[in-house]
């Protein structure tokens, strides 16, 4: 199948469906008419107050949970399916999230995502909780663009909230439900709730769910990877204390215990290699053994008909992540005025490992641990009431203690003998990079590495926004936030004692025992950082369901603490955006649109230096290399063109640059020629995760047959070319096709609602999406896919 028609012509399809329904509103009115019909009106706290979205002058993707289930994302993963423009990666549990041009492509370490997610109100520190919490879901918000005014925490370019499902007072005091899915590798997952309402003023929820599965990576020397053993239960409690008080608990308890599929890549990619064998993005040759020492050369990317998804591994980690979590919110109505008071305490810890040298050799393994403890407290203040002023103000405070390790082990010796010196185009004698076999045991305490940090955070915020009314359809909106944070590191390398016998897993959960007595390369670096962020715009109603804006934002992400004490400078955004949100056709045709343009600077790259420490091992740290500037447009029409007929199409057209902007390079020579300075300048280049086109499209019909109704639903995605390398973005192993991706389902829904039975078949094209292609160490391309074709049946039951 040629993907470039296929995906055009669907995409042709698609705006010419669009095209009729804009251009026949006589039609849909006539329709409207005759069957009464409107689409439902979404209610959002974007804006820390409650609003409905067609109000709200920020571009917002609002899905409700019955719109959840119906798109069929039941893991933040899948949202990029219905939110054109967001592209998701993940490498092992870190969520690697892009939106609008800037990028989450590091988050090792002390690097955070540029999106902030929110669960209930509540930052997420570390990228591998982003994935966590979906289950229960009441609704989801991505808000596109920087909200550092009214969110703050890293929230570059942009934030996404989640909530989940509160105690409900509603019916004859007890319900419950029962999910139970089960599909592709043998994934059985169940998500069951409860809900009793014990009096007039105490209800109680509890959610259970429990997922487990195969794994769909395929390892034919041993277990499988992407395997999934996860049991979550999340328990709340609705007090009405007073006519004018309310508080909710939330207990949360996250345990997986199976494995992500590649904690830094899945597979190998083939290298772009020179006529010599010297690996260079811009070689005319390619490479597709092992190159990394202990491999023996292994053809281990190339030699399988299916690559992606076939390793071959002798060690397989037996993975663990923990993250429990306590909220209170303690709602208080005025009357003039409503207080929110939101206070949360986290206990987050994580141990990935890795096979080393990618291979069947017992030759070296890595881990990567980290915890976090974060209590966090805010306030937020909100007028009431149809008044020409509304305001919100609030104060946040949160203390966070991170910590994190990156530790190596290789147990044998590699023959170095094999490694061969060539020379570069202008001369200099490089190693000749092919995987080399293994010789022998050895106990040399060099091939023992470890990173060891600990960070104390403390932030403080205080934040305001306010919307006036200069005339009944005209408003001014204006926010500001100071925010104040302190970072405090410890750095060093644990030294490790245990065993070098492939057979004897250092001892667990702490891999590299961190004991300050004994560890090594020793230092403390500390940082304030403090900024102003704000937003200023202007909304203006065209008529009752017609409103337009412009408006101008920036966002902030503090410095990067490196394991070697350096820190890094802020890194800081701006974003100037006009938007259209609409109604019309007597409420069946919603259609919102933004054009924007988003300025990034001091963006943190990564590079590798040499562990003075450890000879031999690396330290990965963070460095500001310059800045993106992206200008795009999205829109989103939802429609109803007849009763019980639903048509949504989205898109989002980007033309991402960076501008003064470098990085160091990680492959031997560019051209040929191995530099004398390996800062590589970019500029005029697009960023990775920057397709210039996304599309999607939904459309599905329900037949009422009386005894039930009968759902059949078409989901189709589009996505234009892209970089997907973490390092040069002309890399040609980190380069990702144009795609398409279609997901079919057929639900029966019976007619008490009491239960439905769906099938699915998603990803039908079993498109294998690289994610994240990394030049690593010994220039291997690491390189993580997407999850492949999947299919399944689904049911559910209400009572």
């Amino acid at each position: 199948m040629n993907t470039k028609k296929y995906a055009r012509g669907h995409l042709i399809a698609a705006l010419a469906l669009l095209a009729t329904a804009l251009a026949a509103p006589t039609a849909w009115s006539q329709a409207a008419a005759a069957k009464p019909g409107e689409l439902e009106e979404i209610v959002v706290t974007a804006q820390r107050r409650e609003q409905n979205l067609q109000k709200v002058s920020i571009a917002v993707e609002a899905i409700t949970g019955a719109g959840l289930q119906k798109a069929g994302i039941n893991d933040v993963t899948r949202l990029e399916q219905v939110v054109p423009g967001l592209v998701f990666a993940k490498s092992g549990y870190d969520a690697k999230l892009a939106l609008r041009g800037a990028n989450s492509n590091s988050t090792f370490a002390d690097n955070t995502s540029i999106v902030g997610v929110f669960v209930d109100g509540v930052y997420k520190p570390r990228s591998s909780q982003q994935t966590r919490s979906f289950f229960d879901v009441d609704r989801i918000e991505v808000l596109k663009g920087p909200q550092g005014t009214l969110y703050g925490r890293n929230t570059l370019g942009g934030a996404i909230n989640l909530y989940t499902k509160s105690p409900s007072f509603a019916g004859d005091g007890l319900s419950f439900g029962l999910t139970t899915t089960y599909s592709r590798f043998n994934d059985l997952a169940n998500e069951f709730f409860v809900n009793s309402a014990l009096n007039e003023n105490l209800a109680l929820r509890l959610a259970v769910l429990s997922d487990r599965s195969d794994g769909w990576v395929r390892n034919v020397v041993g277990r499988n990877e992407g395997i999934k053993d996860t049991f979550a239960m999340r328990g709340s409690a609705l007090w009405r204390v007073t006519d004018n008080v309310n508080a909710l608990l939330r207990l949360t308890r996250i345990n997986e215990n199976g494995n992500p599929a590649g904690m830094f890549a899945i597979a190998g990619a083939c290298r772009a290699v020179t006529q010599n064998g010297l690996t260079d993005p811009l070689g005319a040759f390619t490479d597709c053994r092992n190159p990394r020492r202990g491999s023996g050369g292994t053809v281990a990317f190339d030699s399988f008909a299916d690559p992606q998804r076939t390793i071959s591994r002798d060690f397989i980690h037996n993975d663990k992540l923990r993250d429990n979590n306590a909220t209170l919110e303690v709602s208080v109505d005025f009357g003039a005025i409503a207080l929110k008071s939101i206070s949360s305490y986290t206990d987050y810890h994580a141990l990935l490992g890795n096979d080393a040298d990618y291979s069947s050799n017992p030759n070296a393994r890595e881990w990567v641990e980290e915890g976090e403890r974060s209590s966090t407290q805010e306030f937020q203040l909100a007028s009431k009431g149809d008044s020409a002023l509304q305001w919100t103000t609030g104060l946040y405070a949160s203390k966070d203690r991170l910590f994190f390790a990156y530790s190596s082990l290789r147990h044998t010796l590699d023959d170095q003998t094999v490694r061969t010196t060539v020379l570069s185009s202008n001369g200099v004698a490089l190693p000749r990079l092919i995987g080399t076999p293994v010789p022998s045991y050895n106990n040399v305490i060099n091939n023992a590495s470890n990173n060891t940090q600990f960070i104390d955070s403390r932030v403080f915020g205080v934040f305001g926004q306010a919307s006036y009314s200069l005339l009944d359809n005209l408003r001014l909106v204006g926010g500001v936030r100071y925010s104040d944070e302190k970072k405090d590191a410890v750095n060093g390398n644990a030294v490790y004692v245990g065993s070098l016998t492939p057979a004897v897993a250092p001892s667990e959960p702490d891999v590299f025992p961190f004991n300050p007595a004994t560890a090594t390369a020793q230092s403390q670096a500390s940082k304030k950082f403090t900024n102003t962020n704000w937003r200023a715009a202007v909304e203006f109603d065209v008529r009752q369901d017609v409103m337009t804006y412009g408006s101008v934002s920036t966002g902030f992400l503090s410095g990067v603490m490196n394991q070697n004490g350096t820190i890094t400078l802020p890194q800081k955004s701006k974003s100037y955006e006009i938007g259209l949100k609409s109604r019309f056709m007597e409420g069946r045709v919603q259609l919102n649109a933004a054009l924007y343009r988003a300025e990034y600077s001091n963006l943190a790259t990564t590079l590798q230096i040499p562990n003075p420490a450890n000879p031999g091992a690396v330290l990965t740290l963070s460095a500001n290399g310059g800045a993106i500037n992206a200008n795009g447009l999205e829109f989103s029409v939802d429609t109803l063109p007849v009763d019980n007929l639903r048509l949504s199409l989205a898109g989002a057209y980007m033309d991402a640059k960076y501008d003064v902007f470098g990085l160091n390079l990680p492959q031997q020579v560019l051209g040929g020629v191995a530099p004398t300075n390996r800062y590589v300048r970019l500029d005029g280049n697009r960023p990775p995760y920057t397709p210039k086109l996304t599309a999607s499209l939904r459309a599905s019909y329900d037949f009422k047959l009386g005894i039930g109704t009968l759902t059949p639903q078409l989901q189709f995605r589009y996505s234009d070319a892209y970089s997907a390398a973490g390092g040069l973005p002309f890399d040609p192993a980190g380069q990702q096709p144009s795609f398409t991706q279609t997901d079919v389902r057929l639900t029966w829904l019976a007619a008490s609602g009491a239960w439905s039975v769906e099938g699915f078949a998603e990803n039908l094209e079993d498109e294998q999406i690289n994610q994240r292609t990394q030049h690593g160490g010994d220039g291997i391309e690491q390189a993580n896919y997407g999850y492949p074709r999947n299919y399944g049946v689904r049911l559910r039951l209400n009572f």
